[in-house]
């Protein structure tokens, strides 16, 4: 999907009476839980619950990260050994983090770090 363009009118282009299931990563998960069939389902990394789709026929997932010692262990291995790598669009100082912030809230594509080293 073009995320510049009427998302809406795109997934209704290709699934006129709307989709089984969403991934809420990014955007109004409300919006995105609008484009499902009833019935479908929504799993979200921000938040999204239940209560903000009320009256919906849909199911709500959130996933939650669970940052303890085994899993950061694993990943940093991963990035270690070359296994796992997360390529860096951009690399602010820390003394632009509120730039950085507000490239991430402009919608940049790709990942944003801050250095602060």
């Amino acid at each position: 999907m073009d995320y510049t363009g009427d998302l809406e009118a795109q997934v209704r282009a290709i699934a006129s009476d709307g989709v089984d299931a969403v991934l809420h990563l990014a955007g109004d998960g409300v919006q995105l839980a609008g484009l499902l069939r009833p019935g479908g389902r929504i799993a979200s990394t921000l938040g999204l619950t239940k209560d903000a789709v009320e009256g919906q026929d849909v199911t709500v997932h959130s996933i939650v990260a669970d940052p303890n010692a085994q899993t950061l262990t694993a990943l940093a291995e991963q990035v270690a050994s070359g296994a796992l790598r997360v390529p860096v669009t951009a690399t602010y100082p820390l003394e632009q983090a509120p730039e950085a912030f507000a490239a991430f809230g402009a919608g940049s594509l790709g990942k944003i770090a801050i250095a602060c080293s």
